[in-house]
């Protein structure tokens, strides 16, 4: 059974700029509340690190990869200090 996605659809928008930063021309059309970067890219953690700074202007981690994808959305609109 998949999980749902409410919390991917409460950042719709986000969870879009996200993905067309990470991904050439594939793009998913279910994503799941569970699902990680690695569910929807096979690039190497250090490539989807580096597309992801381009593109949000975050550093972000190899620990940060492994939440799912609107847990990522939301650390990479409130970045640590």
């Amino acid at each position: 059974m998949l999980s749902g996605d409410l919390e991917i659809q409460l950042r719709a928008a986000d969870v879009e700029h996200l993905l067309r930063g990470l991904l050439d021309d594939e793009f998913p059309v279910f994503v799941s509340d569970d699902a990680s970067v690695f569910d929807v890219s096979s690039l190497p953690a250090e490539e989807i690190v580096d597309r992801l700074a381009r593109a949000f202007g975050v550093a972000v981690s190899s620990d940060d990869l492994r939440l799912p994808i609107w847990k990522l959305v939301d650390r990479l609109r409130s970045p640590r200090q």
